[in-house]
């Protein structure tokens, strides 16, 4: 039997961050800033100043999902660095300017600097052991050209940067909620079922991020036409991942070309910059895994519709999306 929305709802909303368990977090997040801008004011030792804040990732996208022992809550705080021309020529400066505040500041914090084998930095993180949330610091460098973009370091380290547009990002993820109420609950459901089959990227290996399901599912939308149906929506992603003819994943208003080669196994291109391939860390076998559980999922949801009764349809879905589907 097929599925109402009503009933995906319900699974939704037991997987998704509840309203009022946000405050904690985003408590905490505040009282990052009040602290990092104080500091910052009273110590002018780098030259370095934060022009502004912006909370980025699945929390501003509203596509955050609950906390679980395997996968806390993570929020990425933007921090626009200015004060120096040449900052985006030296990233460990510009990570260090960071890190030794938040070692002042926090000095019984766990505070991760996440290195490569060459040493570089490619990510900063706090973690506070209280409500479990871990804080991904993204310092960032506005350019005056294009207008609204920035500098980046890569957290795939290689001492690489990009340029992209964190404001464009989100303003796009928000004309994709307006034009599809069922656009986050389709979003959501997907990531929690790669958070159950185990795909979901690492340091040690690549998976599917946030970002690419993100994109993916509002390239559906844009391509192939708005899906309001949060099961049809699911299936559809779970048929177009485990085709075996794969596109190139670009997004019309962005600026700059996708390279003419590239070692990834697909290209999903930021939807503000066709050069930045959001999966550029895929690799052949890692992505075959994915194609297999995605292909399973797909024959199970498609199976799951032709049973004639409600026990029996939920069973399937709980094999793709584990125990804690239920539909009331």
């Amino acid at each position: 039997m097929k599925l109402s929305d009503k009933d995906l709802q319900f699974f939704i909303s037991k997987i998704k961050l509840q309203p009022e368990n946000m405050g904690k977090y985003r408590d905490q997040v505040n009282n990052l800033k009040e602290k990092l801008d104080k500091k910052i004011a009273e110590d002018d030792r780098h030259g370095l100043k934060v022009e502004k804040y912006l909370l980025a990732g699945s929390w501003k996208k509203h596509t955050i999902l609950k906390p679980t022992g395997d996968h806390p809550i993570d929020i990425d705080l933007v921090l626009f660095v200015t004060g120096d021309e040449d900052i985006h020529n030296d990233i460990g400066k510009l990570f260090d300017f960071i890190v030794e505040y938040l070692e002042e500041i926090y000095p019984q914090k766990d505070i991760s600097k996440d290195v490569d084998a060459a040493g570089n930095t490619k990510s900063v993180t706090i973690y506070f052991s209280g409500s479990g949330l871990s804080v991904d610091i993204v310092p960032v460098v506005p350019l005056s050209t294009p207008k609204d973009y920035v500098w980046q370091p890569s957290r795939h380290g290689n001492g690489k940067k990009y340029i992209t547009s964190i404001s464009k990002q989100l303003s796009f993820s928000l004309n994709r909620r307006q034009e599809n109420s069922a656009y986050t609950s389709i979003v959501r459901a997907i990531k929690w079922w790669r958070n159950y089959k185990e795909l979901k990227p690492s340091d040690n290996e690549p998976g599917l991020s946030s970002f690419t399901i993100e994109l993916i599912v509002a390239y559906l939308d844009i391509n192939k036409g708005i899906q309001t149906n949060i099961e049809e929506g699911i299936i559809r992603f779970f048929e177009f991942v485990s085709s075996t003819e794969f596109p190139e994943i670009i997004f019309q208003d962005s600026i700059r070309s996708v390279p003419t080669q590239y070692d990834s196994a697909i290209y999903v291109a930021d939807n503000t910059n066709k050069e930045n391939n959001v999966a550029k860390r895929m690799t052949k076998p890692r992505w075959a895994e994915i194609i297999e559980e995605a292909e399973e999922a797909f024959d199970t949801l498609n199976f799951a519709q032709a049973r004639n009764n409600e026990g029996d349809t939920i069973q399937e879905w709980k094999s793709v999306f584990g125990p804690t589907f239920n539909i009331k």
